[in-house]
């Protein structure tokens, strides 16, 4: 099995902060990751990434989008690997219509796929379409094609954005620092050099193998501000 990973950089707007907490957390995990500083759209710059590499699967972390150990990301290759499909963060579409917000997608935030699967499905583009986010068609075309993915749920989360928690569907929220199953943890909205500190301590724990959920609010439980019995 033949593996990448590759982070998309947008040095206009990425605070030098996030990227030198990112590279911390993976030269830590022993992962070797591919940066890529340019100000390119994300969507095309995976569609050039993917149509270029040579490896059976192919992965995406977000630059304020880290692994908190690297058995999830073991996880990750080899599920993409052995059943040709992919496997993404759960994520839904809440700035765009009825349809996009309720549909829950593997988002490339921490993303993995299987190259040849991809060209398979007639090589989806992750560009941002009508009532698609980056990725979103991807998840679409997989699942109109019957193809068994997985998506990766969130089970904790920090902080709001500037307008308020997210809902993930009929499952629960997330928001500013969503930490999802299996161990991989997102800040979110990192383009408007808010929430820094949080990302840096966050990354600064992972290396120091001391990173908790213990203070954040869950995911399953804080619906509405309802706690379930």
């Amino acid at each position: 099995m033949k593996t990448s990973i590759h982070t998309l950089v947008w040095n206009q707007s990425v605070d030098s902060m996030v990227i030198e907490s990112h590279k911390k957390v993976t030269n830590h995990l022993g992962l070797n990751v591919n940066y890529y500083h340019e100000n390119s759209p994300h969507g095309g710059w995976i569609n050039r990434t993917l149509k270029e590499s040579s490896d059976d699967v192919v992965g995406f972390f977000d630059i304020d989008c880290v692994p908190t150990n690297k058995d999830i990301v073991k996880y990750a290759q080899e599920y993409v690997y052995t059943n040709k499909t992919l496997i993404g963060t759960a994520q839904t579409s809440n700035h765009m219509g009825f349809v996009a917000r309720n549909h829950v997608f593997a988002a490339p935030a921490f993303f993995f796929i299987h190259r040849e699967k991809w060209f398979e499905l007639g090589c989806p583009s992750f560009s941002e379409a009508d009532g698609c986010d980056v990725a979103q068609c991807v998840t679409r075309k997989a699942e109109e094609a019957g193809l068994r993915y997985q998506c990766l749920y969130p089970t904790h989360w920090e902080r709001e954005s500037s307008s308020g928690a997210w809902r993930l569907g009929n499952y629960g929220l997330y928001g500013i620092g969503t930490h999802y199953r299996g161990g991989v943890y997102h800040l979110y909205e990192s383009r408007l050099n808010q929430n820094i500190d949080l990302f840096a301590k966050r990354c600064n724990e992972i290396v120091s193998n001391i990173f908790s959920t213990a203070d954040m609010r869950s995911s399953f439980d804080s619906y509405s501000g309802y706690t379930c019995p």
